[in-house]
């Protein structure tokens, strides 16, 4: 990955189920990630069953559970290192989806030394 002109990183993880956001959570926090949003959001599976009945029948092919929560968080290289590791530790059907990314500059946060 490419190295950020600021040594930060966007971390977005995406938790599958209900289940598995709270042991999520506790990790990051564990691993000094205090601050992040999490945004609660809908899989397509959910947008087809309920929006768009002409695709009805492909329906009972999707999971009955389609919904996540979404982490984002602005964090350093370390602590996406440290991150990693607790993830690499949880249960399989736990880990969520993610993506770290470089971020070129930052907007509101303190400056870390």
């Amino acid at each position: 990955m490419a190295e950020s002109p600021t040594g930060r990183c966007l971390l977005i993880l995406i938790a599958r189920n209900e289940e598995s956001f709270d042991p999520l959570a506790t990790g990051l926090l564990d691993v000094g990630i205090t601050g992040a949003t999490v945004v609660d959001s809908k899989g397509l599976g959910a947008i087809i069953r309920e929006e768009m009945p002409m695709f009805a029948g492909l329906a009972s092919l999707l999971p009955r559970e389609t919904g996540s929560r979404i982490l984002l968080s602005v964090t350093t290289r370390d602590r996406i290192e440290a991150v990693r590791a607790f993830i690499a530790e949880m249960k399989a059907d736990q880990r969520p989806i993610g993506a770290v990314l470089p971020v070129e500059s930052t907007l509101g946060l303190p400056d870390e030394s």
